[in-house]
């Protein structure tokens, strides 16, 4: 079967769809930004999830991820404490 459009710039041939829900302002700020960029929407959502990718590469690297994780972890923990014994008091 013979594909339609260009070769990808750098080579890599994105196959993978991902799908995620956002909000109508998310969308509608997300679509003036790609559009004042006057680059596909598509485009400009890729090139966001690649800048936050490597941002959270280095938050694991430098164990800020591990330590957020162990936050939330704490937290969620807490919450199930209060709603099995609402009376208690719980120091953070």
């Amino acid at each position: 079967m013979k594909k339609h459009g260009r070769k990808p710039i750098d080579g890599v041939t994105r196959e993978t769809k991902l799908f995620t829900k956002l909000s109508t302002n998310e969308a509608k700020e997300i679509e003036e930004l790609a559009n004042y960029l006057e680059m596909p929407k598509s485009v400009f959502m890729r090139n966001l999830v690649l800048v936050a990718l490597d941002d959270a590469k280095l938050l694991k690297k430098l164990g800020i991820l591990g330590l957020a994780k162990g936050i939330k972890k704490t937290s969620e923990a807490v919450s199930k404490l209060k709603e099995i014994r609402p009376q208690a008091q719980v120091a953070i």
